[in-house]
């Protein structure tokens, strides 16, 4: 049985974290200036932070908040999601997805991913209805959607298209930065991302109205002129209820330093990603998720399929008796998963209202969110590891876990 001598945990930027983010931090302590508006001296991290923002993902406009859940929330309130609406997302997913839906009293509807375990557009397309307002795309565990297909459906329907790249930072399409291609799109500094500032997230748009909106929606309902010095009255369609996202300098600080890192960080990922997928080629009883595009793949999780459920859970028990303690079969991969959350199986409402599950505005989207309702998923989410990359790993780590990988299979390819 091979072994694994020291098999690091998920955290990608935190693996790279040194003296750049700690001189970052240490200057904002240094200037007493912890707020992102105004100080004791003139802050600038989240300023800075948005300005690397719009040039990395070619994007008019970003806005630094306080986490991605955030993001999810100001984005749908900005694009006037709520009662009456629908809003489709895929099976696998985190909860924030389906909380920010739920949270402006719209209904979440879910469709099945595909053998890429992320969301099938042709399942999109069957699941649109006349109250469909948006698409959340998540692009799942590191790699990116079939965009051209998603885009292709959203523009030819009218529906707008808002991309999730909390797993995927640092991705691309094509050629194409991921966040680009949906009307907002929202990313993660969480401690477990790309890159991390421990907490934190980014709203990209290249819509100028959206964007003043957001500015509105994280603050106080007003907007900052930074030339002045002062707080602002915004545009009557720019007024939105703020909910106080705003991100600190001390986070953009931190965000900001990791930020020059994540092309090396990603590349090293999709390197160990291809090395060892490639050593477990040709394994019988063992297959990985279908890339839409390779070299896109921000890559910090391998998922690996097997033929079957018993030895999917036989593979997950002897690669964390191997040492990779922190691999999941997708199944039980929490929350990340749309019918093992209760809260929406359930359909436990905001208040004692039952809002958004009994209001008249949407009676007609009568949805059951059980297991049962989404078959594809299912079959693929029981018979697949969720594998972590982590980023700092050494050829011989890859050599070791790819050994432990073909290991599992071992009963349909009859070695050793």
């Amino acid at each position: 049985m091979s072994k694994v001598n020291s098999w690091a945990g998920e955290y990608p930027g935190v693996h790279w974290m040194g003296a750049e983010e700690k001189t970052a931090v240490c200057d904002v302590i240094d200037r007493k200036t912890v707020f992102r508006f105004w100080g004791v001296d003139k802050p600038h991290y989240v300023d800075d932070l948005e300005a690397k923002a719009r040039d990395y993902y070619g994007c008019g406009f970003a806005l630094g908040v306080g986490s991605c859940s955030g993001a999810l929330d100001i984005s749908l309130k900005c694009l006037d999601i709520g009662p009456g609406d629908e809003v489709i997302i895929p099976s696998f997913m985190w909860i924030s997805v389906v909380s920010a839906i739920v949270e402006q009293n719209a209904i979440p509807v879910v469709c099945e991913i595909d053998d890429s375990f992320t969301m099938d557009p042709a399942d999109i397309e069957r699941k649109i209805t006349p109250r469909t307002k948006l698409i959340v795309v998540v692009h799942m565990a590191g790699v990116p959607c079939d965009m051209d297909a998603i885009m292709e459906l959203a523009n030819r329907r009218g529906i707008t298209v808002l991309e999730d790249l909390a797993q995927a930072n640092g991705g691309s399409y094509k050629g194409r930065k991921l966040g680009s291609f949906g009307l907002m799109s929202v990313l993660s500094y969480h401690s477990n991302k790309n890159i991390t500032a421990g907490e934190g997230g980014l709203v990209l748009t290249d819509d100028e109205r959206l964007y003043k909106r957001a500015v509105s929606c994280h603050g106080m309902a007003l907007l900052y002129d930074s030339d002045k010095g002062e707080l602002v009255e915004p545009a009557d369609d720019c007024k939105v209820w703020p909910v106080g996202r705003r991100m600190s300098e001390l986070a953009a600080a931190v965000a900001l330093a990791q930020f020059g890192k994540l092309d090396r960080i990603t590349a090293h990922m999709r390197a160990s990603h291809q090395r060892i997928e490639a050593l477990c080629a040709g394994v019988d009883g063992l297959s990985f998720r279908r890339l839409h595009d390779a070299d896109g793949n921000s890559g910090p999780f391998l998922v690996a399929v097997f033929k079957d459920e018993e030895t999917t859970l036989g593979a997950v028990a002897h690669m964390k008796a191997c040492g990779m303690f922190n691999v999941w079969r997708n199944q039980d991969y929490g929350y990340h998963v749309t019918y093992q959350i209760p809260l929406l199986t359930k359909k436990i409402p905001l208040s004692a209202a039952g809002n958004p599950w009994n209001l008249s505005e949407n009676a007609a989207s009568d949805y059951s969110y059980a297991e049962d309702t989404l078959p594809v998923s299912s079959d693929l989410l029981r018979r697949s590891v969720l594998i972590p990359i982590p980023s700092i790993l050494t050829p011989d780590d890859e050599k070791n876990a790819a050994s432990i990988i073909r290991e599992c299979a071992a009963p349909y390819s009859g070695s050793n």
